[in-house]
This record gives structure tokens, sequence and C-alpha cells, in this order.
């Protein structure tokens, strides 16, 4: 089976021939394995592209995710980069040990209006939020699937397919609809409290959200691309209560799930949802996911509490603990990625991965050793999972 075919199989609850390995290696993982300075990274996009990408090819994994960054201009100050305007003026500064996001210096430079800021809206903050009120949050602007084209994305995201032929599979990115979007948009503290405080504009604000979400997928679609994530790492158990989640949440992950299969049928879409998930996983289920992640054992839950919930209604994916890549073995990492292979996929749907993204200092063995678990006891015979 080729890289594409085995992921697609396993997503749509099918049994390939062995468990795909896609581990969440993000660009500052994939610029260390690649030796490629982060600066570079934060001002060329289709860097931002390819590092992830080489980074995969060498640690032997089956799939990659793609993340468009914006072009931004940088000035360099010892151990501090700065984002800067056409003029060389000072935006803010860069977290370079974090997200690569800009802390903006003034707010007002973000514009809520404005398609290029909402396409990459997850590299700005401020002090304050984005969003003031219901009015600020009825004017953000929903960049079409078009705009991705004219930015460049898709040509992009075109060099990085032929380059990558048929050795690893491309997954596309429809970034977040809910949570994480709203505290985008009105920071973590204010954004938990508007779940008690001000639901409509919470609601408002996913609505947002969630087309921004269902416009990157159809430019995902377009390219060709048939599995996409959506993310929403701040809406688990750990953050939030499930009355919460399935109040707020669930609708509107629902609604970027029904139009982006009503779009094309064929698309699959798994979540990724760090920490506590337990709770909702059968809510999960109901939003018409085809695929769970990561299963972070972070959020104390096993592989095979999920399964035992969701039986074989979704796929899932993940479960390794990222701690593991970074101050652990490989022979750990065979160890665990056994575990999860039998708790969740022994009847397939099931791709091996880590419970959330790797840690940008960890070995590259670590990374090798899940191919390795997945070769020798990943393999499936008669549709079950060979146990050696």
């Amino acid at each position: 089976m080729l890289p594409a075919d085995r992921i697609y199989t396993a997503i749509d609850g099918g049994v390939p021939e062995r468990v795909p390995v896609v581990p969440k290696i993000w660009v500052d993982l994939g610029a260390r394995l690649t030796k490629t300075p982060l600066t570079e990274v934060v001002t060329d996009p289709l860097t931002a592209l390819r590092v992830v990408a080489r980074a995969g090819r060498e640690c032997g994994v089956d799939a990659v995710r793609q993340f468009h960054f914006p072009a931004r201009r940088i000035r360099e100050q010892g151990d501090r980069v700065f984002e800067v305007d056409a003029q060389g003026e000072v935006l803010g500064e860069i977290d370079m040990s974090g997200g690569l996001g800009t802390r903006l210096l003034d707010p007002e430079h973000f514009d809520i209006k404005n398609p290029y800021f909402m396409s990459y809206h997850q590299y700005w903050s401020a002090e304050v939020p984005f969003v003031r009120d219901l009015d600020d949050a009825r004017r953000i602007t929903v960049p079409p699937k078009e705009f991705y084209l004219e930015q460049g994305c898709g040509e992009r995201q075109r060099f990085i397919i032929e380059e990558l032929g048929e050795e690893i599979a491309v997954l596309g990115d429809c970034s977040s609809a809910t949570m994480a979007f709203l505290v985008c948009m009105r920071g973590m503290n204010r954004a938990l409290f508007d779940l008690v405080e001000e639901p409509e504009l919470v609601h408002t604000v996913m609505d947002k959200g969630a087309a921004i979400a269902v416009e990157k997928g159809k430019f995902n679609i377009d390219l060709g691309l048939k599995i996409l994530r959506l993310n929403d790492s701040v809406g688990n158990m750990s953050v939030i209560s499930p009355e919460h989640w399935r109040q707020f949440v669930f609708p509107h992950m629902k609604e970027v799930c029904e139009a982006l299969h009503a779009y094309d049928p064929g698309v699959r879409i798994y979540c990724h949802i760090c920490g506590n998930i337990l709770p909702i996983a059968e809510n999960l289920v109901d939003t018409g996911l085809d695929c769970i992640g990561p299963l972070d054992p972070l959020g104390n839950f096993t592989p095979a509490q999920v399964r035992e919930r969701v039986g074989d209604a979704v796929s899932l994916m993940g479960g390794i603990n990222t701690l593991t890549f970074l101050d652990g073995t490989p022979e750990q990492i065979v160890e665990e990625s056994v575990a999860c292979m039998r708790q969740a996929g022994s009847r397939g749907g099931y791709i091996l991965g880590s419970g959330c993204v790797v840690p940008r200092d960890s070995a590259k063995e670590n990374l090798l050793a899940l191919r390795e678990a997945a070769n020798y006891y990943g393999t499936y015979r008669q549709g079950s999972l060979m146990v050696k």
C-alpha cells in the first residue's frame, strides 16, 4: 500500500496492511531536524511547509500535516526576534521559544475585517482582545477559499506535494473553529469567562470560526487533499466542562463536518483535541468526525477507554505520551506504541501517533521508533492485528 492509501483506509475505519504512522511534527521540530533556522520559517511560508515535509520523510512517517504561515518581515536583536512593517517599524516580538506568534505592541494593527489577518489569525496576539464586543464579532471577515490561492498557499502546497511524490501523504489543516478560535479573538482568561457571561458572543465568534474553517477545508479539498485536521487544543475537559463543550463547541464542530462532507463526501476529517476528551467521546462521534485524536495520555485516559466508548463508529489516532519523545528511549516508544495499537487498533481504524505535538528537542531516534514499532508489531492478517 502507498502511504496515502494506508492512512485513508485506516481513517475510514478499514484495515490496511499495517498501522499508519503520523506523529504531529510541527515547524519547530522540523526546523531542528532539517537544520533550518527558525527565522526562515517565520519569514518564508514555503520553508514552513518544507521543514515539516522533509522531517517527516527523514523519520519514515506515512503523512505530515501542513501549516500555512504568513510571510513576516523581521529584525533580530541578539536572541530576540521582532516583526516589523514595510517601513521597519516594530510591530511586536515573536515568541521564538513557543508558538512563533507575534505579541503585538498595538492591537489595532490586527484588523478583523482584513482577510489576511483572519487567514492567519493564530500568529498574532495582544494584551487586549481583538474582538471587544458582539458588534466586533459580527464584523469578523471570513476569507473565501480563493483567498488562499491568491496568497500563494496553493502553489506552495502543490510544490510540496510534488516534492514528496508518493513517499508521504499530505494532510490539510482547517485550523480551529471553536474554543481555540475564541481564545485567539478574546484571550484565554476572557474566553473562559465568556462561556458563562457572554454566551451570544461566544456563539457569534464560533460561527465565524466555523465559516473560516469550512473555507480553509474547501481550499484543501480543491487541492486534492482527502484528509483534513480540525483543531481545538483548548476545547478539552482539562480546560472546560463537558456541559460547556456540548453547549458551545459541539454545534459549531458539527457545522464544519457537515459542510465539508457535503462539499466532498469522500473527505475524511479528524479532530486534534489534546487533554481529556473521555467525557465527550460519544459526542465527538455525533459531530460527524471520522477520526478522534490525539488520545493525549496526559489527559489521564487510555486509548482502550475511548475505543470502548466509541466502538467502531470512528477511527482513532495518537496515544503516545509526548514527554516520552522528549525524555524517553526508543524502547519506551516501542512499548507505548504496542500498547496503543493493541488497545485502539486491533481491528483496524487506528493511526499511530503522538498525544500532542512532538517537542522540538525530541530525539530523532524516538520518532524513528514509531515506524519500527508499526513495521514489527503493527501488521494485520485477516482483519486482525498480528501479535508477535
